[in-house]
């Protein structure tokens, strides 16, 4: 049997899946078909069932009863609720960062995020920037290094709400949320731990006063 004849296993169709949502192909209220996906990935539908069970339990998708499974969408509350645990869980991980001696991999590839966001600031890649502020913040929980923080993250940290904001949510917000990276980075550098968090915090803080501040159509009803 040849490589492209063998079913792809369930991690990779999640992974397939959460890829499609992070990339807007399939968007958050749309219906996820059970049989059309069987068909996609070549699997039985009771391995598209696993996927859904999956995805569901790590927020993904969201199953109504006698209707399916669909993407999820967040109330406001639910996303300033995430909001103020990040702020937490996030100020901690630029914390551990800056307590710990880097070495010279670890900064470089800090400062490269840094560069990336920069350029991507200055040409308005509103695009560009979102994937270099998700990759730019998990360097920094990994180079935090505490396994639990991290987990604990990685429930609040779905980068899949921001796609039921307005796109100006990012483009208004570009140039005040990379100054404020700009000051996190040269915390961490400069083993700066009080300084680290504080920034942080107060980054994602205004990501959640960004919110409250959007129109009641962009949210799913409670």
């Amino acid at each position: 049997m040849s490589i492209s004849e063998i079913s792809p296993t369930t991690g990779g169709i999640v992974d397939s899946i959460k890829a499609k949502i992070h990339r807007g192909q399939f968007a958050p209220g749309q219906r996820l078909i059970e049989v059309d996906l069987a068909e996609e990935f070549a699997v039985g539908r009771g391995r598209i069932r696993e996927v859904f069970k999956t995805l569901v339990g790590e927020g993904y998708l969201q199953f109504v009863e006698n209707r399916g499974v669909y993407v999820r969408r967040f109330t406001r509350e639910e996303i300033l609720e995430m909001g103020r645990v990040r702020e937490v869980l996030e100020g901690l991980s630029a914390r551990l960062a800056a307590e710990r001696h880097l070495s010279e991999t670890e900064k470089e590839t800090l400062r490269s995020h840094q560069a990336a966001l920069d350029d991507a600031e200055t040409n308005g890649d509103v695009d560009r920037y979102n994937a270099e502020n998700f990759a730019y913040h998990a360097t920094i929980a990994a180079i935090a290094g505490n396994r639990h923080m991290t987990d604990s993250l990685e429930r609040v940290r779905l980068p899949l709400y921001r796609l039921q904001l307005p796109r100006s949510f990012s483009a208004d917000s570009m140039t005040r949320s990379n100054s404020d990276h700009k000051v996190i980075t040269a915390s961490i550098l400069a083993s700066s731990p009080d300084a680290a968090e504080s920034a942080m915090r107060a980054h994602v803080r205004a990501g959640n006063e960004h919110v409250l501040r959007l129109a009641e159509h962009y949210f799913k009803n409670g």
